[in-house]
């Protein structure tokens, strides 16, 4: 990822405040199990490489809390992992929340992202660009344990393996200083 790309997500999250968006920090200490926030039984993706990408990235949270020492996936976990993909053009702003929940500022992440990534972008060239926003929320407080996000161009006719490296890469990344601690 280069410093070009990384740019406006940083002015993302130093605006943040401004936007009233938290960006919590804790780590995964105390914490001994995970799940995937419970989503909407009625979305359906009807793109079969978006359907794809969801379950790339849902095996990427898995595999990132298991190899932590996390086990994963029942429904008396201590954490609850949601997630949203943002991706941009130069004059539009995407987001895909179906496994992001509600009412933690989903809304306010995607038009803060906007304003960063294309509105006051000064890429000269068109471009496709997607990231990852992770949520770690304490599955008995309902309180957001931690959030972070990792960014980069969008790659188009690349393996299914080499997408699930770039996803993986990019999960990885955004949950990197959760597990430090």
């Amino acid at each position: 990822m280069t410093l070009r790309l990384l740019l406006p997500l940083v002015a993302l999250l130093a605006a943040s405040c401004a936007n009233k968006v938290d960006m919590p920090r804790g780590n995964s200490r105390g914490y001994d199990s995970a799940r995937l926030i419970q989503a909407n039984p009625n979305s359906s993706f009807s793109d079969a490489t978006e359907r794809k990408v969801h379950g790339m990235i849902q095996r990427s949270l898995k595999q990132q809390f298991t190899a932590n020492g996390k086990s994963w996936g029942g429904g008396d976990a201590d954490l609850i992992v949601a997630y949203m993909v943002i991706y941009q053009e130069p004059a539009m702003t995407a987001s895909y929340d179906d496994f992001f929940g509600y009412g933690r500022d989903g809304t306010q992440i995607a038009e803060r992202a906007h304003d960063v990534g294309v509105v006051e972008s000064k890429r000269p060239d068109y471009f496709r660009s997607a990231a990852i926003v992770v949520d770690v929320i304490d599955a008995k407080t309902n309180e957001l344990v931690y959030r972070n996000y990792a960014q980069g161009d969008v790659v188009t006719g690349v393996s299914d393996d080499r997408r699930s490296d770039r996803v993986e890469a990019a999960v990885g990344q955004a949950l990197m200083d959760f597990f430090k601690g």
